[in-house]
């Protein structure tokens, strides 16, 4: 028995030995963080080439670049959108340029999404070890938010990309020195990417705070006159913006109540804050599995670059805490994919987190299972995000596909047939109508009463007598009922279903609504 035994140990202690060798050589290699950029890319294009259905919020911001001018772009949107003059302005070019199409109104963000990758690497190179930064590279290119907003139209992924560029040019600021060429570049840069993305105010907020205090910390006043003067001209760029622009969002009745929980409540609450960072992880971090072990990670990450460079740790937190006060103020809700640009922050803390773990183990245990299980836990950890990102390969995400439904009708849709567009389905159907031949006086719109379902009854009942009406349907509202499920009880009620097509996120029924016998 004893032979059988003693090779265990010894066993395991070489395969222990083999798996941090062949870990060790990966993170020495030059090419492997090319490697992680590659995948990550390859990730973003396959969702891209994809090509899915313009869901409704796409669809609303779509209808805004496509019918309205440049100078009307300047304007309050339609349907409550809200976007970033530059972005607005490059989405508009390339439509004139290269025609309506989901791609041409999707390749704008795909191309912030890659440079992202790349952006990104140098940095985390910047603020973190080698270990660290091809830990935060590979949960980078694998987050699926990350890749998910790099094919949508909507401005998400220009914000990553707007915040790592301001990162890089603040590196080399503090790298290089203030010399007038490039206090002037500094200030420039600044004062165009707060018209590109809005979360860049908070960005180059806490720049400025953070730099302000190192060079108050070592006297430097020369130093300090020369950042007011860059100060000076993204305050002016940010005026400008904000009452051309951001004004009207923040005094948006719909937009404030729709995100109404994103808002910090004064005086503070506990609960608010961890419901918010357990939402965080969920969406955008997407590491909501072992909640508690991420956070502690994140923490340990924290002050671990705090202890090393309180410089750089004074550049990271800022904007976060500029965001929070913002949603305090109820002018950016601190929530959801609107806090996309905070990502590349927070995954910098928590690869420094898993370096600082791995080495403290694997120096204080190596002869212990202690080091072989920290990198399980963070396999673990990574895992679902690699799954969940490798998916976008196989099954790229879908939420509303209204193109395969929109087929259906017109190859089935005979003469005199009439199409029932459920409220939340009208704009998708609006921009894609076009292109399926469909005609005004083809459609009509049902009425909206979310919180007073009878009135789809009464709506429903106009429709009666009509042999053949296809009831179609998209973004279905399912808070208060199943609004579908709900259309469809009463419409089987008073008519005979005839035909149905279903697919993602959106659907549609055929019904003969003439008198039952």
């Amino acid at each position: 028995m004893k032979y059988l035994i003693d090779p265990i140990p010894k066993t395991f202690s070489y395969i222990k030995k083999q798996f941090f060798r062949i870990l060790s050589s990966l993170y020495k290699s030059d090419i492997f963080p090319w490697i992680i950029i590659s995948f990550g890319t390859v990730l973003r294009i396959s969702q891209y080439l994809f090509n899915r259905s313009l869901w409704l919020d796409e669809s609303m911001l779509a209808l805004n670049i496509i019918n309205s001018s440049f100078t009307e772009l300047l304007k309050p949107l339609d349907y409550n959108q809200g976007a970033p003059i530059g972005f607005l302005m490059v989405e508009k070019l390339l439509v004139q340029v290269f025609g309506n199409s989901e791609y041409v109104l999707r390749v704008f963000p795909l191309f912030c999404g890659i440079i992202s990758l790349f952006l990104f690497y140098k940095v985390a190179i910047y603020y973190i070890k080698q270990n660290a930064t091809l830990i935060a590279l590979f949960l980078f290119a694998i987050t699926d938010s990350l890749i998910y907003y790099s094919s949508e139209c909507k401005q998400y992924s220009s914000d990553v990309a707007v915040a790592l560029l301001l990162y890089l040019v603040t590196i080399y600021i503090q790298l290089k020195g203030l010399t007038i060429s490039r206090i002037s570049f500094f200030g420039v840069i600044g004062a165009i990417v707060i018209w590109f993305s809005h979360p860049a105010t908070f960005i180059l907020a806490g720049i400025g705070l953070s730099l302000t205090l190192f060079y108050l910390g070592k006297k430097e006043w020369k130093k300090i006159g020369k950042l007011l003067i860059v100060y000076s001209i993204w305050i002016l760029s940010f005026t400008t913006f904000y009452f051309i622009s951001i004004s009207s969002l923040t005094q948006n009745e719909s937009l404030l109540g729709y995100w109404k929980n994103g808002f910090m409540p004064f005086p503070p609450q506990i609960k608010w804050f961890s419901d918010t960072f357990l939402n965080i992880l969920k969406t955008p971090i997407c590491l909501s599995s072992f909640p508690g072990i991420v956070a502690l990670i994140f923490l340990i990450g924290c002050i671990s670059i705090f202890l090393k460079k309180k410089e750089e740790f004074l550049t990271l937190i800022p904007p976060i805490f500029f965001t929070l006060l913002a949603s305090g103020l109820k002018k950016y809700p601190f929530s959801g994919r609107l806090l996309l640009f905070i990502v590349p922050i927070i995954l910098i803390f928590i690869a420094e987190g898993v370096e600082k773990i791995g080495f403290i183990t694997y120096k204080y245990s190596a002869e212990k299972l202690l080091p072989f299980l920290v990198i399980i836990l963070v396999g673990l950890l990574i895992f679902n995000s690699l799954i969940s990102s490798s998916l976008h390969l196989i099954k790229p995400r879908t939420r509303e596909e209204i193109k395969p439904v929109l087929s259906y009708i017109k190859k089935n849709k005979q003469s005199g047939d009439l199409i029932y567009l459920y409220y939340a389905s009208r704009v998708a159907f609006k921009y894609y109508s076009e292109s399926y031949g469909f005609k005004d006086n083809d459609y009509i719109v049902g009425v909206s009463s979310r919180y007073n379902p009878k009135n789809y009854i009464d709506d429903l009942d106009k429709l009666r007598g009509n042999k053949r009406i296809w009831i179609l349907f998209s973004h279905v509202f399912l808070r208060v009922v199943n609004e579908e499920e709900f259309f469809l009880n009463h419409l089987n009620s008073i008519g005979r279903k005839v035909d149905s097509f279903k697919a993602p996120g959106a659907s549609v029924y055929l019904y003969d609504l003439r008198e039952k016998n």
